[in-house]
């Protein structure tokens, strides 16, 4: 079969002339029996946006055709912008609604550029450039949730999703008995154009709008997230082995008598990593870190490894999640329990009294946890007992805190940046409602697990770098300078503070520095927002936030495939067999597809989460509408304040109509709106005390009124 290489060399080559399918396949010399497999590949090449189709379905050179290749992200206004698929194309290309064609959100499309800016980078929401749109390569809406709404004269789908601005009419007899305010799945049957919104069939109805249960549901189908795994992927499990067998053992390190514990959220589900702690005669520190070894259950391109592949990674969502691997392995064999013998892959440390790194190395091992601890468990014990105790859980601890300060002290040193960014964790009772929020803010349990967790991730990147092996790393780039600038910018007109963004220990000095203020958390996010995402990658690149040269994820293969993809990798090479260049180039070549795959499968698990939490914390809110709450001004506008409530991390809106005793105008210099006759002023990070005064749970906002 002819590669990828020589088909794009062909296409976008000065002397080709643009030919279709079959002519390019005569040009080729394809066999007849290979031409299906030749015009998938074509359409791969055009999905990635090296080549494009024309009229008389030839293909070409996107570039020389005015033409580029994108995912079309929607604003909930009506536009868009075109993220290009293509590597090395920076421009993200303005849609104006009423050239988006049938095209809607995460469409792969095609969108005609102007000429003269065919390759001048166009930064995001800097002048962009703006097209229309002329294809469309691959719908990313075949259905859409949202609530179904009866008018006089038509019935209607409003989506959940705010991307998806238009609503979708559905005829009478397409309804299937759904009733005014139920929560329903619409197939899409007739795409919008111009002038014309969709048209679709109801196919199922999840419920009434506003149901605890319904919640989970619909945001499970807005994300189209799998949540059943089928029959065969569940039969596959049926036969795996539940407990280890004398052979397995005798081929690893048995530490099954070492003193190995486990520290994990209170409803941890699974448990992928442990460690282990204790000093040689030198007084040097020997740490293990003991993470799942899951490569040993899941075969490569079984049918368990291709469901995990498509899922990317488990999601965790309010009250229930939805496992990556099926709950044999997830939460069975494969989970660190305590008391039970499991297989590992153990990264083991020794370092000197004052935390330098001596050595390293991976070992296939069998442990038996001694002692499962929640975060909360373990500052408990560090906080309350004495470092003279003797029992030895608590010795390990105490070792461990100290072993952890130390590496992060050295990794701050080396150009970390560490972002104080505390999350909110609600617990769902059995009505589906919220039954507690707890802020989780990053204690001294959390640094001993982050810190050697990092120290493994880090270990087995530099093993497999220095090994030259093919490999998922974990790539965290360099921020763009407008971007940072402005966030300098930003500062200056909030604190009037000047700060070099570029200077990485002196931006961690100022988040130090003003860690204890109110508006602590949002000049945090703000700088998050930033600087760059991370994102999984097969070419060698730093991680910009953790200041390292090497870096991927290792320590969570129960819920993340690149960590699972890593350790496989490991086996092979563990087995001699990567060796070759020429399997080392497969390997590359395979992983390469599956690292963009799992970027975009962990942004859509944390999409979803962002969005139950949001409509959990709404509907709470609705049942204590009349609580006067305590907040920070997080952002200035001339048509009101943004405010943050701390308790929850939400925002909504006090509009400039409810200052009612004053006449405000915007300082946008100050970020301040000032009372023109008393002279009442509002600035970024004042703490305002507010009520509720409209929920609108379908666009997910709230507003408030100052009290």
């Amino acid at each position: 079969m002819i590669s990828e290489e020589k088909v794009i060399k062909l296409i976008c080559g000065r002397k080709y002339s643009p030919m279709n399918a079959s002519q390019l396949a005569e040009h080729f010399k394809i066999d007849k029996s290979e031409y299906h497999q030749f015009c998938t590949l074509l359409s791969e090449l055009e999905l990635k946006g090296e080549i494009v189709q024309i009229k008389k379905k030839q293909y070409v050179n996107p570039g020389r055709a005015n033409l580029l290749v994108g995912v079309l992200e929607c604003n909930q206004r009506g536009f868009g912008f075109v993220i290009p698929v293509r590597e090395g194309i920076s421009a993200d290309i303005y849609v104006a609604e009423e050239d988006m064609g049938s095209a809607m959100h995460d469409d792969i499309v095609v969108v005609r550029l102007p000429s003269q800016i065919r390759k001048r980078k166009v930064k995001r929401r800097r002048k962009n450039a703006s097209g229309e749109i002329v294809n469309v390569l691959r719908r990313a809406n075949e259905t859409a949730v949202g609530m179904f709404k009866k008018s006089k004269h038509l019935n209607y789908v409003a989506p959940d999703n705010p991307a998806l601005s238009r609503d979708i009419y559905v005829s009478k007899e397409d309804a299937k008995d759904a009733q005014h305010g139920d929560k329903v799945i619409v197939k899409i049957d007739q795409w919008p154009t111009r002038h014309l919104n969709a048209e679709g069939t109801i196919i199922e109805v999840l419920g009434r709008d506003g149901e605890p249960a319904v919640d989970i549901k619909s945001i499970i189908h807005q994300f189209k997230l799998p949540f059943k795994f089928e029959k065969n992927i569940l039969a596959e499990t049926q036969d795996l082995p539940l407990s280890i067998s004398p052979d397995e053992i005798s081929t690893r390190l048995d530490l099954r008598d070492e003193l190995i514990i486990t520290i994990d959220p209170e409803d941890a589900k699974d448990f992928d990593d442990a460690i282990s702690l204790k000093k040689d005669k030198k007084g040097n520190w020997l740490l293990g870190v003991h993470v799942a070894d899951v490569s040993y259950y899941v075969e490569q391109d079984s049918t368990v490894d291709v469901e995990a592949r498509k899922r990317g990674t488990s999601v965790y969502l309010p009250g229930t999640v939805i496992p990556m691997l099926p709950e044999v392995l997830s939460n069975g064999i494969c989970s660190l329990k305590e008391g039970e013998g499991r297989l590992t892959k153990g990264v083991f440390f020794t370092y000197s009294p004052d935390g330098k790194l001596l050595h390293s190395e991976i070992k296939h091992s069998v442990i038996n946890v001694k002692k499962r601890l929640t975060y909360h468990n373990a500052t408990k014990i560090l906080m309350e007992s004495d470092e003279k105790d003797t029992n030895p859980v608590t010795n390990l601890l105490f070792e461990a805190s100290t072993l952890a300060k130390l590496l992060y002290k050295k990794r701050m040193e080396e150009g970390a940046l560490e972002l104080n960014l505390p999350e909110i964790n609600i617990r769902i009772n059995e009505d589906g409602k919220i039954d507690t929020i707890e802020k989780v803010s990053r204690d001294i349990s959390h640094i001993i697990i982050e810190e050697f967790m990092i120290a493994a991730n880090q270990a087995v990147a530099t093993f497999m770098h220095q090994s030259s092996l093919p490999s998922i790393n974990r790539s965290h780039p360099e921020p763009d300078e407008d971007e940072m600038l402005d966030f300098a910018e930003f500062i200056f007109n909030c604190k009037n503070k000047r700060i070099n963004p570029f200077d990485k220990k002196r931006l961690q000095a100022f988040l130090d520095e003003i860690s204890d203020h109110p508006e602590s958390y949002i000049i945090n996010l703000m700088l998050l927002r930033s600087l760059r995402k991370a994102e999984y990658s097969t070419t060698q690149t730093s991680h910009f936030a953790l200041g390292l040269e090497y870096y991927l994820h290792f320590t969570s293969p129960i819920r993340r495939y690149p960590d699972l993809i890593v350790h496989r990798l490991l086996d092979l090479f563990f087995q001699g067999q990567l060796k070759s260049e020429k399997t080392k180039a497969t390997w590359n070549e395979r992983i390469a597809g599956w690292a963009k795959h799992c970027s975009l499968t962990e942004k859509r698990a944390e999409e979803a989460e962002r969005e139950i939490i949001k409509l959990k914390l709404l509907r709470h809110l609705e049942e204590h509408a009349d609580k006067v709450m305590e907040g920070v001004i997080t952002g200035i506008q001339e048509y009101g304040l943004f405010v943050q409530i701390d308790e929850f991390q939400l925002d909504g809106l006090v509009h400039i109509r409810t200052l009612t005793d004053d006449f405000y105008r915007l300082d946008k210099k100050r970020l301040s709106l000032i009372g023109t006759r008393r002279g009442k002023v509002y600035s970024f990070g004042d703490v305002v005390k507010v009520k509720i005064t409209n929920i609108d749970l379908l666009k997910r906002e709230v507003d408030f009124v100052i009290v």
